[in-house]
Formats: structure tokens, C-alpha cells, sequence
């Protein structure tokens, strides 16, 4: 029993497993803490992010509402279309270039719309809307190669008619930046779908549906294994219907009337209401081109295009009105007192010295006329002495009392509201000296007066119906995808002509005139009383602009419209007119007993 030496009593040794159980036991320590911070502190924010990459929340998209004429027939509706979508948490730069790769579509715009900070980075969204087929089949099949981004099928806007009233509908694109901004807090997102112009834009309120929502369970590598189980679909809300007052077989007439190779507009309205029956602005568009990201070709035609196929000249269109003011210039005379029917003004002899001035008129010389020969035949000569006896305020004072110079108060969105210059207008300053001469001008509808055909369409309605000057409106009705009616267009009378029914009983009787003796012939019906009053604008940057505006049946108005046609010659928007008064009192049976026309009777042949 030698006293044999041990290593384990080797202080050196014993320092080194000393040191070793030290360690160890350390670095169960710290795993036993990180596993509590893991697991009890920090436990329910991980568990969150698991579930954030398990659960992938995907938006259905709400069909939206459709548009129709006041008889039903569908303007605008929904069609299935393919988009592209992409959760920017789960997407890398990567997949971004491939995907551009894929779709042909710019790379640093889809970072742009997946890297802005405005989006839900969980929540997928649109990076490109309306994609063809073969470009969704091609991303379908690379899905897994493509971590994050889903294809949908989504509803897309159609506008079946094409260009018909393309103007008035509008069309719909994506929500811009500014528009985000400034609806955020009406549920807007990124990439979401918005009315821009037109009956689109003007009633968004009750086109737009309400989104749902679907949760879907996704593995670590993003695919979709299906609906998560337990949770709910929040499924969308359609949108509302929209009705409008227009009567497409009426706007049809008017579109094939007003070609699209010439410029112009139309606009129809119930003299009796204030309902639009049609309105047209030539040439048109095809707002399906808007409802995709349109090639940059075609928006440079569009954009570039000589006769300006984008700009609604009905409502934005501003031109001189020209002879048809006369009926305003006429109406102040009469109405003040300074202008009897059976008073002549000195003779036209093809013109009028003023000053040192020569007002030339438009013919040869109509001789010495009264009152009803002078607005039968558009005589200037008269109308200048007329304005001048009127002088700019009175004459402005009337009018602004017919609706011009203002809002007509429309309710399918802005409008220009034109130009009756007064006293502060004409500024030496601003290089827009006052003289006497000007009136004259302005009594015949020229010099800067400038109107709308929205407008001039409203005041021939209210000479029409015999003073109610109403606000124009588009809307019928609005009703739930279940046919409920939630909501009627309302006649309104905002205001009323500045006249008596003495001088509103010469205005009328002297536009009859007009179309039965004078210059506009060319508008007579066989089978009713056509009232009118034409027009021919200078046009300062070529050829004249042919007005028209009229009513009928003269005793009993149904229609009023008014029409303006770009660089035409005179009377051309005669017979554009006459043919959509024509096709209106022939619908459905109603067009008047042939031969009773003006008997004061009222008669129509029953169906």
C-alpha cells in the first residue's frame, strides 16, 4: 500500500475542472435566460410574428355598383380580371426583379409601390391590375419562386358602349398619392381603385363597395395552403347602383349626329325638371383605355390629338355665344322699358357707324326692322343700338340674371362658369381697357362674354318652361344591389329669369319665328312647333363656331338643347339639334298628332 499519486489531487487539475463546470454551468445559465426572455418576456411578441408569417391576411375586393341609363340599360359594369399582388413583408428585392422579369413591367416601380411606407407591410397589394392572361399564367406557374406575391382575380371596370357618353361616365383608374392623403381616413389603400372623372367620380360615394377580408395559411416558403381554419371571411359589400336621367337611345342619336371628326358638344335637357336627357362632347374616348395602365403611345395620341378628345366641352368648353344671346340682350330692352315690339332702330344697311367705328352685320343689310324681324333674321345692326341704349352694366346685370357668369350648379361634379365682364373687368392695368364700342360687341354675343354649352342648354330651358331656371342633374336614382331605392334626383329650381311673362310671351313668340321665318328653317318639324335661336361665333384662331339652341314643342316643351359645332360653317348645328328634338318627341309612341302642331291643343298619338 505504496501512498500511490493521484492526478485528481493535482491542484492544477482540479483548477481546470473547476473552470470547466464553471463554463458550462454558465452557459446553461444564459440559455436558461434567453429561453425565459424567449418564452415569458418576449413570449407573445414572437408568437405574433410566427403567426404573421403563418396568416396572410388578403383583401376581396367589393364589386363596384353599376351605372345605368333611366330605362336600365347598363353603362358601365364589372368584368373578372387578373392582378398581380405582393406582400411587401414576405418580398424580397429579389423576387422584385423577377417579377419585373415575369410581367415586363418597370422593376423600380413595383419596389416603389411595395417599399412606400403608407401600405400594411403584411397585407398584400396590387402592383399591377388587369393583367393580360398569359402574363398571369407565367407568374401562376413561378409562384414558388416568387415568395410573397399572389395572382387575384379581381373585378375589373367595362364601359360596354365604348365611347357613348364617355365624357359624362368618366372612368376609373388607381387612387393616386394626393387622393390617399386626402381620403385616408375613408378606407383607401394603396393600389385601390377610384372614380376620376365623370359620373365615376362625381357619385364614388355610392359606386364604391366595401372590401372584405380573407385569411389564408401560408408555410415558410409563402405558399398558400388554403383559408385558416376558425377564422372568418369577411366577405364585400357590392356597391350601390347608380341610375342616370340619360336616355341612351336619345344620347346615341345625338353622338351619330355630332361625327367624331368634327368638335362639339350637346346637351339635352327637361325643361319641365332639369333631368339631362343627353349630353355630348365631340370627339370622344374610349374610357377602357383607363381602366388598365394605358401605353404611353396611346396617352400621347390621346394628349396630342388636334381636336383635344379628352376636354368635356360641355361643361369646360367656353365660347363666345352669339347671336343666341340676343335673346338676353332682347329680353333686358323689353323688360326696362326701352325697347317697345313696334319700335325701329335706325336702318341696317350692312352695318353701324359708331363713332368712328363701322359694326358691320352679317348679311348685306336687313333695311329698318321691329323687334320680332330683327330676332327673326339675327339682324346685328339692331341689337348693336340696343346694347348700346342698355349700356355694360344692365346689360351684365341680366346676364348674370339668366345663369350666365356662374355655376349651374351640376350635380355630376365642376364646370367652367364662364365670363360676363363688368365695370372691374376691364382694367387699363391689366391691359384691358373699357370703351363704348365694347358693348356692342357683347350685345351680340361676342367679345369676351364666354359660356358653356351646360349653360346655354339651361337658360333655353328655362325661356322654354317660361322662367324656372333650374339646376341641371344627372342622378335618377341610386338603389341597393337588392333593388331598394336609397336615393332620387330631385327637380330644383335655383332661380328665376329677371323677366315678366309679357316679355317672356315676345321672346317666345319670336323664337318660333326664327325657325318657322328665319335663320333657322332647317329646324322645322311637320309634326310639331319648333322654337329656336342660332348663332355664329368669331373665332379668333379659325373658322366660326354654329350655334343652335331650341325647344318643342313650342306650346307644350318637352326638350330643350343646345349645341355648339367648332370651326363649321353657319347653321350647322341646325340640323344636329333638330335631329335629336326629332328622335325625342318620336319615343315610344309619344311624338305629336301630325298637322295640330301650334293649335295650342297639346295632342299626342297614343301608342
Amino acid at each position: 500500500m505504496s501512498g500511490g499519486y493521484s492526478q485528481s489531487d493535482n491542484p492544477a487539475h482540479r483548477g481546470q475542472l473547476y473552470l470547466f463546470i464553471g463554463i458550462v454551468t454558465a452557459l446553461f445559465l444564459l440559455l436558461a435566460v434567453r429561453l425565459f426572455y424567449f418564452q415569458i418576456i418576449s413570449g407573445e411578441e414572437f408568437r405574433a410574428h410566427s403567426e404573421r408569417n403563418r396568416i396572410r391576411p388578403v383583401v376581396l375586393e367589393a364589386l363596384r355598383g353599376l351605372i345605368l341609363d333611366r330605362n336600365g340599360v347598363v353603362l358601365a359594369e364589372n368584368r373578372p380580371s387578373y392582378t398581380i399582388a405582393a406582400a411587401p413583408f414576405e418580398t424580397s428585392d429579389e423576387t422584385v426583379d423577377y417579377l419585373g422579369e415575369l410581367t415586363g413591367r418597370d422593376v423600380s416601380a413595383i419596389r416603389n409601390r411595395i417599399r412606400d411606407p403608407s401600405v400594411n407591410r403584411f397585407n398584400p397589394i396590387p402592383v399591377q391590375r388587369d393583367v393580360p392572361f398569359e402574363i398571369a399564367s407565367r407568374v401562376e406557374e413561378h409562384l414558388l419562386e416568387l415568395p410573397g406575391v399572389i395572382v387575384q382575380i379581381t373585378p375589373g371596370r367595362m364601359y360596354g358602349k365604348g365611347t357613348l357618353a364617355s365624357h359624362m361616365l368618366g372612368y376609373v383608374s388607381e387612387i393616386s398619392r394626393p387622393e390617399l392623403e386626402a381620403r385616408a381616413e375613408e378606407g383607401y389603400r394603396s393600389g385601390d381603385i377610384i372614380g376620376k372623372l365623370g359620373v365615376e367620380k362625381a357619385f364614388e360615394r355610392h359606386l364604391r363597395g366595401q372590401n372584405g377580408m380573407e385569411f389564408m395559411e401560408v408555410n415558410a416558403r409563402g405558399e398558400e395552403l388554403g383559408p385558416l381554419p376558425g377564422m372568418p371571411v369577411l366577405l364585400p359589400e357590392t356597391g350601390k347602383n347608380v341610375y342616370l336621367t340619360l336616355d341612351t337611345r336619345i344620347q346615341s342619336v345625338a353622338e351619330e349626329a355630332i361625327p367624331d371628326s368634327l368638335a362639339g358638344a350637346l346637351v339635352a335637357i327637361d325643361p319641365a325638371t332639369g333631368a339631362v336627357i343627353a349630353i355630348v362632347s365631340r370627339p370622344g374616348y374610349d374610357p377602357n383605355l383607363f381602366t388598365e395602365r394605358i401605353p404611353q403611345e396611346t396617352w400621347d395620341a390621346l394628349r396630342d390629338h388636334a381636336l383635344r378628345p379628352l376636354l368635356d366641352r360641355t361643361r369646360d368648353g367656353q365660347y363666345p355665344p352669339a347671336s343666341t344671346m340676343k335673346i338676353v340682350t332682347a329680353s333686358a330692352a323689353l323688360e326696362e322699358r326701352m325697347v317697345t315690339p313696334t319700335r325701329i332702330f335706325r336702318s341696317c344697311n350692312r352695318g353701324y357707324l359708331f363713332g368712328n367705328r363701322w359694326a358691320g352685320c352679317w348679311t348685306s343689310g336687313h333695311g329698318a326692322m321691329s323687334f320680332r324681324d330683327a330676332m327673326t333674321h339675327s339682324c346685328d345692326v339692331y341689337f348693336y343700338q340696343v346694347g348700346h341704349l342698355l349700356g355694360l352694366d344692365r346689360w351684365g346685370e341680366y346676364a348674370r340674371g339668366f345663369g350666365f357668369g356662374t355655376s349651374t350648379g351640376f350635380d355630376a361634379g365642376d364646370e367652367q362658369h364662364g365670363l360676363v365682364p363688368d365695370a372691374d373687368f376691364y382694367d387699363p392695368a391689366k391691359n384691358r381697357p373699357w370703351t363704348p364700342g365694347k358693348i356692342l360687341n357683347l350685345a351680340i354675343g361676342q367679345g369676351e362674354l364666354l359660356v358653356t354649352p351646360l349653360q346655354m342648354a339651361t337658360m333655353t330651358a328655362a325661356v322654354a318652361n317660361g322662367g324656372s331656371l333650374y339646376r341641371p342633374y344627372i342622378l335618377d336614382r341610386v338603389e341597393s344591389a337588392e333593388g331598394e331605392i336609397l336615393e332620387t334626383g330631385e327637380p330644383e329650381i335655383r332661380d328665376r329669369l329677371p323677366i315678366s311673362p309679357e316679355t317672356m310671351g315676345l321672346i317666345q313668340d319670336a323664337m318660333i319665328a326664327v325657325v318657322n321665318e328665319g335663320t333657322a328653317r332647317r329646324a322645322r318639324l311637320p309634326y310639331a312647333q319648333v322654337a329656336g335661336k342660332t348663332g355664329t361665333a368669331e373665332n379668333p384662331h379659325g373658322l366660326d363656331h354654329s350655334w343652335f339652341i331650341g325647344y318643342a314643342p313650342a306650346d307644350s316643351p318637352r326638350i330643350a338643347v343646345a349645341a355648339v359645332m367648332e370651326n363649321a360653317p353657319s347653321g350647322s348645328a341646325v340640323p344636329v339639334v333638330r335631329r335629336v328634338i326629332d328622335a325625342y318627341l318620336s319615343l315610344d309612341g309619344q311624338k305629336p298628332v301630325a298637322g295640330r302642331a301650334g293649335s295650342g291643343s297639346g295632342a299626342y298619338a297614343l301608342p
